[in-house]
């Protein structure tokens, strides 16, 4: 494609040479490329302009002008224009696929899976951008992040449709919003999860966090809207919103769901509303799943793809760190959980308290490098929820961990906790006192794959060491 096709109208000074593909990684610019120079918090592109042209590019993208050695095309923000070019570099692919953005603080992850395992078992081919995985159909890859650079996004798109899928489910964070990474993509539908405290180190205020959530609606204006009506920000949603759908269980809404049984296997629901269907069971524990369960469907609704939900819901397996059962022989229930936030740690635990038949153990810490004042709450919810508290280590990544965990005692009036900052020994710690029907709960880091300490990230995983730890307890074959 030539220079001039990508600028939209924008300046460009010097001749209209072809490009071949399109970097905003110095590192990875390959000879033919058009190299975009991002401003970001820690780096400024322009300083890998050289870098750049050694390794091939033949075009940049600026927002310096400068005499350069190759074609430059001058915007104000090359930041926000790297989408809009990548979206017609790769053909607009949004625009050729079913998009879904789903944002909110917590429940992303699990509504995309659900919509996605919905779907495929209709024969449908997806794609799927989220915290945990890229996918394209059954082929996937580890995410990097949860919102992807914008032109990372636009590739991916791309292969995807030409791989056949017909539906892009795609999770849309805070973050992703604000630094422009979905600007090219066209949602056919854009949902609400829910809203509490997080990222108020990225943010600085609620008040900022809220903005940002719902430019997705106010700025990207999807065909179709799906919003939580019970969530207490739910208003700044629906006003934002066109004409939205509205799901949830207290309020009046589009489509209601009845909880007839919960138990710590799955929730059965009757449905009211844009859908009438008896008993449906949701095979993932937890009020927050129905709500999960209830946006999904209130987005195959809107694909017209949401008969026989009864047998539609048995295709949707757990997801990797969301209440992610240990199997054991010894009766402990013991789950891993991604819960990150106050309000998520909150809803993990009243939830689980439903099902209590003995002691409720928690092992949890806080992110280093992240909104301090979460910390103290963290220790207040679990002290009121649980029986037992241990206080670990999460990704303490630049910060002390046992200021972190001084921070979290300050939320805890009394001095039961038991403080073992080694996150291996805190889960063996734990399952070495849980007896029968003791639900073990290990909190925070989810899915991942690492534990990030001083700008190193060290292989650990909470559902490999709980099961060694079960193992040695004698509880696993």
């Amino acid at each position: 494609m030539r220079l001039s096709q990508l600028a939209y109208g924008f300046k460009v000074v010097g001749p209209d040479v072809e490009v071949k593909g399109i970097a905003y990684n110095s590192k990875k610019v390959k000879p033919g490329d058009l190299f975009v120079a991002l401003k970001g918090r820690n780096t400024d592109g322009h300083l890998f302009i050289e870098e750049a042209l050694k390794n091939g590019a033949v075009a940049l993208m600026v927002q310096e002008e400068r005499n350069y050695p190759v074609p430059y095309i001058y915007v104000e923000n090359t930041r926000k224009y790297l989408g809009i070019i990548s979206a017609k570099f790769y053909g607009n692919p949004s625009q050729k696929l079913k998009t879904i953005g789903i944002t909110g603080t917590n429940g992303k992850t699990t509504t995309t899976f659900m919509i996605r395992d919905m779907l495929e078992a209709q024969g449908e081919n997806t794609g799927l951008l989220g915290t945990i995985l890229y996918c394209i159909g059954k082929n996937c890859i580890e995410a990097g992040r949860t919102t992807p650079e914008a032109s990372d996004i636009q590739d991916f798109m791309h292969k995807a449709l030409h791989k056949g899928a017909k539906y892009f489910i795609m999770e849309v964070s805070s973050a992703g919003i604000e630094e422009y990474r979905i600007e090219g993509t066209h949602f056919h539908v854009g949902c609400f999860t829910n809203f509490s405290r997080e990222h108020l180190e990225y943010h600085g205020t609620m008040e900022n966090y809220l903005k940002a959530k719902l430019k997705l609606f106010e700025v990207y204006k999807p065909e179709h809207t799906v919003i939580n009506v019970d969530d207490p920000y739910a208003s700044y949603f629906l006003k934002a919103a066109k004409e939205p759908l509205t799901f949830g269980i207290k309020e009046n809404a589009s489509l209601k769901a009845e909880i007839v049984n919960s138990e710590l296997n799955g929730s059965f629901v009757n449905l009211h509303g844009l859908i009438n269907e008896k008993n449906i069971f949701i095979p993932l524990p937890g009020i927050f799943n129905v709500y999960n369960f209830l946006c999904a469907v209130s987005v195959l609704y809107v694909l017209n793809k949401a008969q026989n939900l009864k047998e539609l819901a048995l295709n949707i397996k757990p997801v990797p760190g969301r209440l992610q059962k240990v199997d054991n022989k010894c009766g402990i229930y013991v789950f891993i959980d991604y819960a990150h936030t106050p309000e998520a740690m909150r809803n993990l635990l009243e939830n689980v308290k439903h099902y209590k038949k003995g002691k409720i153990i928690t092992v949890f810490g806080a992110g280093g490098d992240r909104d301090p004042g979460k910390r103290p709450l963290f220790g207040k919810i679990s002290e009121e929820l649980s029986d037992i508290q241990i206080v670990t280590s999460d990704n303490p990544r630049s910060e002390p961990p046992e200021k972190i965990i001084e921070d979290i005692l300050k939320g805890m009036k009394g001095n039961n906790a038991k403080v073992i900052p080694d996150r291996r020994e805190a889960i063996f710690n734990a399952i070495k006192l849980a007896e029968k029907d003791d639900i073990v709960l290990i909190i925070g880091k989810g899915h991942e794959n690492y534990q990030e300490i001083q700008g190193v990230r060290y292989p650990f995983s909470d559902y490999e060491v709980a099961s060694e730890a079960l193992k040695e307890k004698g509880c696993l074959q």
